[in-house]
């Protein structure tokens, strides 16, 4: 690897910090790891020990909480920005396709 901040790269880390009681959010290096890629990121940690529903979290509510942007954006409630993706399959496994695009409520994208 060229990036020495990866020279100990890990996917457990995410996992190790939540069960030690800290709220993690992941994020992607973009433009070196495009932002598309977050779901993919998610999955791993997820795999490596953070476990599906925190790693949900992390991309989700968890960053807009850290954010401080939870008021609007991170999880799914009346009166809260609707921009979402639905997918078949699990989002966080590399075979997921996308089905639908929605913002501000509507459907900017459909799937084949």
């Amino acid at each position: 690897m060229d990036k020495f901040e990866l020279k100990n790269l890990t996917f457990d880390t995410a996992g190790i910090l939540q069960k030690d009681g800290i709220r993690i959010a992941i994020n992607t290096d973009s433009p070196v790891i495009p932002e598309e890629y977050l779901p993919i990121c998610a999955g791993l940690a997820a795999k490596a020990g953070l476990g599906e529903e925190a790693a949900l979290k992390a991309i989700t509510i968890n960053a807009a909480e850290i954010l401080k942007v939870d008021d609007r954006i991170g999880s799914i409630e009346i009166g809260k920005d609707a921009d979402l993706v639905i997918t078949k399959g699990n989002i966080m496994e590399i075979n997921a396709t996308v089905a639908y695009t929605l913002i501000n409520g509507e459907i900017v994208y459909q799937g084949h």
